[in-house]
């Protein structure tokens, strides 16, 4: 697993200031994609079932600021760099969660820059809750009557925790580089919401068409 992960680590590293520049290429045309699928296809019913519960969240978040330090959220983070070590084959060897001041993860290996800004970019709760409706509708052959409500919570849980978290002394960022990290987050965020919305609209089908939408405003812009 050494040996893999190594690899991975050292291709992750040639391929970096690529993606960080091609992150910073697709902002404009990312955002006109996203523009263009909220103006087309928010009717009433997304509106309340979806964005209200999105924006009750983030309020609350608001208001209750405390809450981004608390057991769940600094789970949800350190699962994320977790999750993302497994993935470029790095074995766990400790997570630690303390609400209030924080909590870490180690790995055996270097590590990457993937693995340090995964919890800005991934929401990992909604993944898991995409993966539970699909087998809801895979069982049931309809969706939830209630999904775009829980959707509308855990994304807008996602963006508003993310906010919190994104600052200058936060040590993710000097793992990955200040600079690089200013320019992979913007893009890969608005490929993450795009990619959410047409989700709801499509289901997994309406991936490919976000992609397809996507290079079309990219040909366009450039």
């Amino acid at each position: 697993m050494f040996k893999i992960n190594k690899q991975i680590n050292r291709f992750l590293g040639l391929i970096k200031w690529p993606i960080g520049i091609l992150m910073l290429a697709l902002i404009v045309p990312a955002f006109q994609a996203d523009f263009y699928l909220f103006d087309k296809y928010t009717d009433k019913e997304i509106l309340l079932e979806f964005f209200f519960p999105f924006g009750a969240t983030v309020i609350f978040f608001l208001i209750m600021p405390g809450l981004s330090g608390s057991f769940l959220t600094i789970t949800e983070h350190e699962l994320t760099h977790m999750l993302f070590a497994v993935l470029t084959f790095h074995k766990p060897r400790a997570l630690d969660v303390n609400q209030g001041t924080g909590g870490s993860f180690s790995f055996e290996g270097e590590g990457n820059w993937l693995i340090a800004l995964a919890p800005y970019f991934f929401p990992t709760f909604t993944f898991f809750l995409m993966i539970g409706v699909s087998i809801y509708q895979a069982m049931y052959h309809t969706l939830p009557d209630f999904y775009l409500i829980l959707f509308g919570i855990f994304i807008g849980y996602h963006f508003i925790v993310t906010l919190f978290e994104i600052h200058p002394q936060q040590t993710d960022f000097v793992v990955a580089g200040p600079i690089f990290t200013i320019c992979f987050l913007p893009g890969i965020n608005l490929l993450i919401y795009g990619m959410l919305f047409a989700y709801l609209l499509k289901g997994w089908a309406g991936i490919p068409m976000y992609y397809y939408l996507l290079a079309q405003k990219i040909t366009a812009f450039f």
